[in-house]
């Protein structure tokens, strides 16, 4: 489902994936971090001002008149046109740079059952592309009435013994289509359908400390030997 991502690169670490030939440079005042929930501002990359822009908006989405906060958007819902997320297909497509991100697998059928979680991350080791969409627009506070949330999808292979649920994580060249305001909807809709399949990605055990996301050490993505149930 995509709960707490990783953002441990700078920020022209994730730029120059898409744009190799780039000169300008990004400096971001927050560093790595490694642990990064819903309810925060993790560096974005958007389209939204007309120029490209890193930006930190805030992660969840509550759209007006509705009780629910999103910070995840389901992808058949999104080629299905359903509210709310057709209106955002249009202006609001962005990209959550990341190294990876962590989900956690029930050990037992207990109420509450001790959770393992897991670092899941590309096998290459590059720069992720989390496809989002966002109701950010210039000059709109960065709050939960303008958030976004990433876009996520069905789970397959080996990765559903993790999770039923991954984010859809697009290749560096229809990254850039995603966030060009310019290239038509529907085709930037179709891309989503075209994501990282299961195969180019990798995943271990990691530290119990991990469901706390005051937990920020760089061990947080290194692996750790399986909790006992």
């Amino acid at each position: 489902m995509c709960g707490r991502i990783v953002q441990k690169s700078g920020p022209l670490d994730y730029v120059e994936r898409i744009f190799p030939n780039v000169h300008k440079i990004f400096s971001d005042p927050a560093g790595p971090r490694y642990n990064i929930p819903p309810g925060t501002r993790p560096l974005t990359m958007h389209r939204m001002g007309g120029e490209f822009a890193l930006d930190r908006l805030w992660w969840t989405w509550r759209p007006s008149g509705s009780k629910y906060a999103m910070n995840c958007a389901r992808l058949d819902k999104i080629l299905a046109g359903k509210w709310p997320w057709k209106m955002l297909t249009g202006h609001g497509r962005i990209l959550v740079p990341a190294d990876g991100w962590y989900e956690w697998q029930a050990l037992t059928d207990a109420p509450k059952p001790p959770k393992q979680p897991y670092y899941i991350h590309a096998a290459d080791g590059a720069p992720l592309y989390f496809a989002a969409l966002s109701a950010w627009h210039p000059g709109a506070d960065k709050d939960e009435a303008h958030g976004f949330a990433i876009i996520t999808n069905d789970s397959l292979g080996g990765m559903v013994d993790v999770h039923d649920r991954r984010p859809v994580a697009l290749q560096a060249d229809l990254a850039m289509h995603w966030m060009d305001p310019e290239f038509p909807t529907a085709q930037a809709v179709e891309l989503l359908q075209h994501s990282l399949p299961e195969t180019a990605f990798t995943w271990h055990t990691v530290r119990r400390d991990v469901g706390s996301s005051r937990y920020q050490l760089p061990d947080a993505i290194e692996p750790a030997p399986p909790i006992q149930p």
